[in-house]
């Protein structure tokens, strides 16, 4: 039982539908006390919205404010809130005491209160739009693992200009955005967090843990009731290969060597991000250096071209896949890549292969690749995310890659393994004739005689 005394209504408010767990008070119990910025990790169906919900009804009816509850996507949130039903058969609206609603309006997803608070149920895929300029005091960000980044991004100002409140609610979906907002959480004195598992939650039977143990990967089970971060996201392309990685070091600090050159490989995004990663060739080709990357979106190619001529970097070559032959840049009359041309980066364009053809490509090169775990983590970032899609219907992984904000910088990565081959530099008229005298003749040292003051051979 919540009991709260508002500050327009004469009566105490008695919020007596829900009764929480003791991990779910310690929730309630740090908001209540001014905590303002809250990470929750907990088990799967441990209640964390419903816990939320009703500390965002509290909220409206302390203080007159707006309240933000949002989910990746308005249909997510309309589904998981707004006409959402508890187990015990209660509509997640009955939550408020009837007398205290002024309307609702249902199609936008809001509750106006009698005291004039306003709660409202959105979507973070347009944060852009739904909330930039708009200022609530308490803002939930369900599902945030699922949800794009930048959402946060977005009310950050707000809540720091009116002293707001933030909660982050998710199980870990590998160790993507929100498991560095959990590490950095847990360092900042600020900030609250919350990691719970099953064994600590206890809200599921251990006969129903053990169906779920065997209905569910290892991996996954993990993840969803010990919450751990620990684990490539199921059905991930390039999972077990980044653990190899970081078991041999491979991800770590990679420094750029300038006797070397350096390339680019770019993914031109259409509607999405533009992706840039930088890298260098060791040798014969058995080390790739990843040593920067850089994605943005809404600019032009000149925004990237100046991004790359910044760089102190000594460049090679930059490769681009097959149809910026034929795409326009801002709606120009003049291709993508004259456009690059007149801008002083004359890119190789790379032969178009399947977009599997080009994952196992990147199988096969993946042990040779070493990349910078700083300057590069939002590539590590996105290839622990990259991951098939799933088919619903029949309860299996389809044979394609999930098309998200991930796509970029490994479709990047797909056309640097492409272009390995295509950095290595061709032979100069001087190699060329050693190479031929070594062929004809065989190696220096084991020249005859006559041939070892030859003036062509000689060199």
């Amino acid at each position: 039982m919540i009991i709260r005394k508002t500050n327009n209504v004469e009566n105490e408010i008695i919020l007596n539908l829900f009764t929480p767990r003791p991990y779910q008070r310690e929730l309630i119990e740090a908001y209540d006390r001014g905590d303002k910025k809250l990470v929750v990790t907990w088990p799967r169906r441990a209640g964390k919205d419903i816990t939320a919900w009703n500390i965002a009804i509290w909220q409206c009816l302390n203080k007159v404010c707006l309240v933000h509850y949002v989910l990746p996507t308005f249909g997510q949130a309309r589904r998981c809130i707004f006409d959402a039903i508890a187990i015990d058969g209660t509509k997640f609206i009955d939550y408020i005491p009837p007398r205290l609603i002024a309307k609702i309006n249902s199609s936008e997803q809001k509750i106006v209160f009698v005291n004039g608070s306003v709660l409202q149920c959105l979507g973070g895929d347009t944060h852009d739009t739904s909330i930039r300029g708009t200022n609530p005091f308490l803002v939930i960000l369900s599902e945030f693992a699922y949800m794009n980044s930048e959402v946060y991004n977005t009310v950050r100002p707000i809540l720091a200009a009116n002293d707001g409140a933030v909660i982050f609610l998710s199980t870990p979906y590998g160790k993507n955005h929100f498991y560095h907002m959990f590490k950095i959480a847990q360092e900042l004195p600020d900030w609250t967090v919350f990691h719970r598992t099953v064994a600590q939650t206890k809200h599921i039977s251990n006969e129903a843990l053990i169906q779920e143990r065997q209905q569910m990967s290892a991996e996954l089970y993990e993840q969803e009731y010990n919450c751990s971060f620990d684990r490539g996201v199921d059905g991930s392309y390039y999972g077990r290969y980044l653990q190899q990685a970081k078991q041999e070091g491979r991800i770590t600090a990679v420094a750029w060597e300038p006797g070397l050159l350096v390339h680019v490989a770019i993914d031109i995004g259409v509607k999405d991000a533009t992706t840039l990663i930088f890298f260098q060739v060791v040798g014969d080709g058995t080390i790739i250096r990843i040593i920067d990357c850089y994605s943005n979106t809404g600019v032009g190619l000149d925004h990237y071209a100046h991004h790359i001529q910044s760089k102190p970097y000594r460049y090679g070559k930059y490769f681009a896949p097959h149809d910026l032959m034929v795409r326009e840049w801002g709606g120009g009359a003049i291709t993508r890549y004259e456009k690059a041309r007149q801008l002083d980066i004359n890119f190789t364009v790379l032969e178009q292969i399947t977009i599997m053809d080009g994952i196992e490509n990147v199988w096969t090169h993946f042990p040779k690749l070493w990349i910078d775990a700083e300057r590069c983590r939002s590539l590590v970032n996105a290839l622990e995310n990259y991951r098939r899609e799933w088919d619903e219907p029949r309860n299996m992984y389809k044979n394609k890659p999930v098309h998200d904000s991930h796509s970029n910088y490994a479709d990047a990565l797909r056309y640097l393994c492409q272009s390995l081959h295509k950095t290595k530099k061709g032979l100069s008229a001087e190699d060329f004739d050693r190479k031929r005298a070594e062929a004809m003749y065989g190696p220096q040292n084991f020249k005859q005689k006559i041939f070892n003051h030859d003036p062509r051979f000689d060199r």
